[in-house]
């Protein structure tokens, strides 16, 4: 039997699910219309009550679909065949929605407050200390490379301050290149560690309220 009041929330939920697939989508609305039915939620203000308004819901939903995928290294994304840039890209955004979807939770809210500004603020801690990192190195090498050219302009004048020069430019871009690998290796480690943690913060406050999520059930 139909019911306009959830046939008009559906309506606007499904609208915010834009970034599922068809068929995802089509999962998603089925799980939602039967735990109504269920629930027997017939009027506007009980479905919103109970599930918080199509945005909301839309956000959990998201930010669960992208844990989800995070988790099973975007496996089911054009077969496994991601670059490493498109999985940074798509773990940059499942951090932005899991956060949208603690700031849409009433119990999630006051702790997202708390703790999502303080890990914000550590995170750019450590870019801009990579950043300026990043910055004296390419300084340095430039210093190496400057050096190297100082040495050769004076080969025909002083032949050990072309080797002082050559060898000090060259022991500079030995150790850059040395380093730029390490650091590149250590901020990825560093991302890897963010994004465990905002998949952790988001299983654990998403699922740990009352707003069911779709798979819980077959869990259960």
């Amino acid at each position: 039997m139909k019911n306009r009041a959830v046939d008009s929330y559906i309506d606007e939920f499904k609208i915010y699910l834009h970034q599922l697939s068809e068929k995802e989508q089509q999962d998603v609305i089925e799980f939602y219309q039967e735990y109504m039915i269920d629930a027997d939620l017939t009027t506007s203000e009980s479905i919103i009550n109970e599930l918080g308004t199509p945005k909301h819901l839309a956000r959990k939903v998201l930010a669960d679909y992208s844990i989800k995928m995070s988790e099973n290294n975007y496996q089911n994304v054009n077969d496994g065949q991601i670059t490493s840039n498109e999985r940074f890209s798509k773990n940059l955004k499942m951090i932005g929605l899991v956060i949208l979807a603690l700031m849409a939770s009433p119990v999630a809210i006051i702790i997202a407050i708390i703790l999502i500004p303080l890990i914000l603020l550590f995170i750019g801690l450590i870019v801009f200390m990579v950043l300026l990192f990043l910055f004296l190195v390419a300084m340095s090498v430039v210093g190496g490379i400057g050096a190297i050219f100082m040495g050769l302009s004076v080969i025909f004048q002083s032949f050990g301050t072309t080797i002082f020069y050559v060898g000090a430019g060259l022991m500079i871009l030995g150790v850059d290149f040395f380093l730029i690998p390490i650091i590149i290796a250590l901020f990825k480690w560093f991302f890897s560690v963010v994004v465990i943690f905002f998949r952790w913060l988001g299983k654990k406050l998403l699922h740990g309220r009352k707003t069911p999520m779709k798979g819980e059930k077959d869990n259960a």
